[in-house]
């Protein structure tokens, strides 16, 4: 089995095994219009560290209810304590942040409103040239 991704990215290299001119603009073209989506959307001081970690929870939040700051820690390598803070600054806004009863050290992060959360991902979608998920089984999954 080939692997798509990497046979791409050696067709896009030249004998110096730099990109080629045209790849390099279009990825700084897709680069920039991803970020304005998500300035748009998280403001611009909004660290990057920060939109990881939303999407890292969001992510997850796709198979499950919520999400444990633990787990987005594990999951992106970023510390636990930027994560308790950078949640608290969204608590009412886009989350509910729950403390177990039985372990106050574990925080279940929740989403308010699933829609307004998700808003962006159309937007980056388009921009990623993603196809919708029409059930066929034919999408290739990350």
């Amino acid at each position: 089995m080939t692997d798509t991704y990497t046979d791409k990215q050696t067709d896009r290299r030249t004998d110096d095994g730099t990109l080629d001119e045209k790849t390099r603009k279009q990825t700084l073209s897709v680069m920039e219009d991803l970020l304005s989506v998500l300035v748009a959307r998280y403001g611009r001081r909004t660290t990057l560290g920060e939109i990881y970690a939303i999407y890292a929870a969001l992510h997850r939040m796709c198979s499950q209810e919520c999400v444990t700051v633990a787990e987005i820690a594990e999951a992106t390598g970023l510390p636990k304590q930027s994560l308790s803070r950078w949640a608290q600054k969204r608590v009412g806004d886009s989350i509910i942040l729950n403390i177990n009863e039985d372990d106050q050290r574990v925080h279940d992060v929740r989403l308010v409103n699933k829609q307004v959360a998700t808003e962006p991902l159309k937007l980056l979608a388009e921009i990623l040239e993603l196809e919708p998920d029409t059930g066929s089984g034919d999408t290739p999954h990350a």
